[in-house]
């Protein structure tokens, strides 16, 4: 075996520690040789453990260096350092292992280079100074070049900001990933979680301008997005507006299974047993002589028999419990008949007190021993436990699993309390009874068109149960908690299950409970007006035949409105009209013949600044005597106006909604007579007098040193409102079909048409100075009432669920005929046509009610939705493909 020279140089030096101690170990008789083979055997262990540990040291850091190199792959340059550090103290820089040295402090030097520039950029520049100054040591790598230069540029004073701390780049990082994770959430639109990064970044660094710059980005996007829902909402709402005059298509085919289907329910309690008392019919009942417990035994025993409602053995028949202890002292039944004859066929109506038999039964004392004679033939147990206890001077009572017979005097009336879980319209849907409101509030309700409320009063429980039926003896009572939706009664058990078989049935019947009701209220309004007249305007002209200081001329304005001469189709060059004095000023043309004297003129006054029908025809002459100017004006016009609105309203089952399109008017209904002064007098030498207050004339020979006196005219003291528009009242119920609603329409048209003065002046009579007789109104007394027109229609219908009921025939036409002439010239024949105005006015309204009915649940969402539904197309499955396993080919 080779050794290095290493080992040969520490096998020299053992041999030579071992020579001196040869005497001492070795004994008298041992020879030299056997020292020498010892200390050769002692060498050869310490040189293989030598050899053993190196090669450890060698492959300890043969794998340092792949974890090095690893986690410099990595990035790892913390965990770098450290293995390529192990593997430079590991490896010796021996001949053999020389490569691996230099391959491990080369690594060290770049790792260090890279942990130092790491750290540098987390603002540690401590820990890079020492892993640099470390890396450059005399054990390591003192001409690591890139170290070097790496360690001045730390030391130059100003080369790196060593202001910023690992803090402060651990902000930047944390800014730099929410930043990115802002634009990805950009970029797939959704912008409030961009936002939200943009605030969580301004709020580590509030001067950042990337996030402001997102957040610019963001809000453009969100105003683009508002501006395209914007117009989207907007043109939705326009399609809704125009859909809106679609008249409803006629439905053809529609069927519904109006049979309700009626499931068993598990009956319980006295329903149970009454049924059983019911349905078991005994053929025949015969008793001489018997006691009221072979009797009761006997109808135990006929009800296990004869009761085929139960397949349980042990739930067959009716028990019946006897309880003759606590009745008091009975009055003596007189002795019973020595024998009463059976009566066949006798079958008494249920609720009802049995026919007394031909011979009449004895009645017994209530006690054991109480004798019952008796013969019946088919009747049911109840009719024949009814018997049976009346003879005996007995009375029964259905509990809740037994019959109990009692004495007359027992009082039976036991009071049990129990709780339900309703649905929050299980009184006011059944309350409505499909229209019938009559029980609901003990007053009517108030008119709707005078400002009051149509909707009636609500129930309460115990009034509700009593309208169907249940009965509250004694202190029973009922009540509805609404905010839980619970209804709690202390009644009997016949009651309590009464009530409870309600509770079940509005269960079963009341899963959809909300409708939606759209009205659709169309007004088609047209107005044709046709008008034709003539304006004359004459000038000053001699007489014929007379003087030459005789002239005659035209009519004045008067009360017309002036003149305006872009109206008249010849005008002199000063601007005057031609003829200047019209003959015809009094006769009505254009919007002052139709709208001055119509009913909307009395509450918007005259509209329009035309009041002359637009001129067709014009014939003037000027240098003519007279001047004259005759303009004709014709109008044919038809103008149509329709209205439309659609309101919307959801209710439910049974309540009542109502809609209204109105003008509230007020008016006056009561009035304080006029005040005037009893006695009254002149003052000073004046023989008139003045009114103070009064609406009337005055004396025109009145003196300054008249006397005066107060007058109070009519007062108001109490207003009424009413409501003129359209009001709709309508209260849908569901069908137990669930697929049909009734309606109750009750549509109502008020307008307002006018006033009636119904009061008259108050006058007197006077004498003026030269003594004659003057009328003087004190007050007018203007008592002015209004006068509507209603229409309406009262109708119950049924409709399927989403369609349409069309209420028409709302019309109505005013005429409106005006005919103004010129005296004596507008009675001449033919040519007095000249001088008259006729207008015709025909205003015809037509209002027709689209109520459309629509089942909703809670959600808002229609039971049955009309939407268009995708056709889905079913792929036929694929046919199945024979795999064939042929053997590989081999070639020969």
């Amino acid at each position: 075996m080779t050794k290095s020279p290493l080992a040969r140089s520490l096998a020299t030096i053992l041999c030579l520690v071992a020579a001196p101690l040869q005497g001492v170990f070795a004994g008298p008789n041992d020879s030299y040789e056997t020292t020498t083979r010892r200390t050769t055997t002692t060498y050869s262990s310490i040189e293989q453990r030598e050899l053993a540990r190196r090669a450890d040291y060698v492959a300890r850091g043969r794998a340092a260096l792949e974890a090095a190199e690893k986690a410099m792959d990595d990035k790892d340059y913390e965990m770098a350092v450290s293995q390529y550090k192990l593997a430079c103290d590991l490896i010796p820089n021996s001949r053999e292992t020389r490569g691996l040295y230099a391959e491990a402090i080369h690594g060290f030097c770049k790792a260090s280079c890279r942990f130092a520039e790491q750290r540098i950029a987390e603002g540690r520049y401590a820990d890079a100074e020492i892993q640099l100054k470390l890396v450059l040591d005399e054990r390591y790598h003192p001409g690591c070049r890139e170290a070097v230069v790496i360690l001045s540029h730390l030391e130059t004073p100003g080369y790196y900001n060593q202001t910023i701390g690992p803090r402060f780049r651990g902000t930047v990082e944390e800014t730099k990933k929410l930043l990115l994770e802002a634009q990805g959430f950009f970029d797939t639109g959704r912008f409030d979680l961009a936002a939200k990064r943009c605030d969580q970044v301004l709020n580590l660094d509030r001067y950042n301008k990337a996030a402001r710059r997102m957040q610019e980005k963001i809000n453009l996007e969100r105003d683009h997005y508002a501006n395209v829902a914007y117009q989207e909402t907007r043109s939705r709402l326009m399609w809704k507006l125009d859909q809106a005059w679609e008249m409803p298509i006629r439905k053809f085919g529609l069927t519904t299974d109006t049979s309700i289907p009626t499931g068993k329910q598990a009956e319980s309690g006295t329903a149970r047993i009454n049924a059983k008392l019911q349905n078991i019919i005994i053929p025949k009942l015969e008793f001489r002589e018997a006691t009221i417990r072979e009797a009761v035994e006997f109808l135990k025993r006929k009800s296990i028999e004869l009761d085929t409602r139960e397949t349980d053995p042990a739930l067959k028949g009716v028990n019946i419990v006897l309880k003759l202890e606590g009745g008091g002292p009975m009055a003596p039944a007189p002795a019973p008949a020595a024998e009463a004859p059976a009566i066949p066929g006798l079958e008494p109506l249920p609720g009802m007190a049995p026919p007394a038999p031909d011979a009449a039964p004895a009645m017994a004392p209530a006690n054991a021993d109480a004798r019952i004679t008796v013969s019946l033939t088919n009747i049911p147990l109840i009719e024949a436990l009814r018997y049976v206890t009346s003879l005996a001077n007995l009375k029964f009572k259905v509990e809740a699993f037994a019959v109990t017979v009692v004495p007359q005097n027992v009082d039976t009336t036991v009071l049990i309390t129990r709780e339900w879980k309703v649905r929050p319209g299980f009184i006011i849907r059944t309350a409505g009874g499909g229209g019938d409101t009559s029980s609901l509030a003990p007053a009517p309700p108030a008119d709707a068109s005078k400002g009051g409320s149509g909707i009636v009063g609500r129930q309460n429980a115990k009034e509700f149960l009593q309208s169907v039926g249940v009965s509250f003896p004694g202190d029973s009572s009922a009540t509805y908690i609404a905010a839980g939706s619970r209804l709690i009664v202390r009644n009997t058990a016949e009651n309590l299950d009464l009530v409870d078989t309600l509770v079940q049935v509005d269960a079963e019947g009341g899963g959809i409970t909300q409708v939606e009701i759209e009205a659709k209220f169309v007004e088609i309004t047209q107005s044709n007006l046709k008008e034709l007249s003539f304006d004359i305007q004459l000038g000053q002209a001699n007489v014929p035949g007379s003087p030459s200081s005789i002239f005659i001329g035209g009519g004045t304005p008067g009360t017309s409105p002036g003149a305006n001469p872009q109206d008249f189709g010849f005008v002199a060059p000063g601007g005057q009209i031609v003829g200047g004095a019209p003959l015809t000023a009094g006769n009505r043309s254009g919007q002052l013949g139709i709208s001055a004297n119509a009913v909307d003129a009395l509450l918007f006054g005259t509209t329009g600044a035309t009041q002359l029908a637009p001129g067709i025809l014009s014939l003037a002459g000027v240098f003519t005597d007279p001047t004259f100017q005759v303009v004709a004006r014709a109008l044919n016009q038809k103008k149509g106006v329709d209205l439309l609105s659609a309101p919307k309203v959801t209710t439910k089952s049974g309540q009542r909604a109502v809609i209204e399109i109105i003008r509230e008017f007020r008016y006056p209904t009561e009035f304080d007579p006029p005040q005037i002064p009893q006695n009254f007098g002149a003052q000073g030498g004046g023989g008139g007098f003045a009114i103070v207050g009064g609406g009337g004339g005055l004396n025109p020979f009145q003196g300054q040193n008249e006397g005066s006196f107060p007058v109070t005219p009519t007062t108001p003291t109490s207003f009424e409102t009413r409501n003129t528009g359209v009001t709709l009242e309508v209260e849908p119920v569901v069908g137990p079909d669930g697929y049909t609603i009734d309606l109750n329409l009750v549509p109502q048209v008020v307008e307002f048409e006018g006033f009636i003065n119904y009061g008259s002046p108050i006058q007197t009579t006077s004498t003026n100075a030269l003594g004659q007789s003057v009328t003087n109104v004190i007050t007018p007394n203007v008592i002015n009432q209004p006068i509507f027109s209603t229409r309406k229609v009262t109708t119950s219908v049924s409709v399927f669920d989403g369609q349409t009921v069309v209420l028409g025939g709302l019309m109505r036409e005013d005429v409106q005929k005006v005919e103004d002439k010129v005296p004596f010239f507008g009675d001449i024949p033919i040519i007095g046509r000249l001088f008259r105005s006729n207008i015709d006015q025909h205003l015809k309204r037509n209002l027709v009610i689209f109520v459309s009915a629509r089942l909703i649940n809670p959600a808002g969402e229609p039971v049955r939705s009309e939407e268009e539904v995708e056709e889905v197309i079913e792929l036929a499955p694929p046919t199945e493909q024979v795999v064939t396993t042929e053997a590989p080919f081999m070639p020969k």
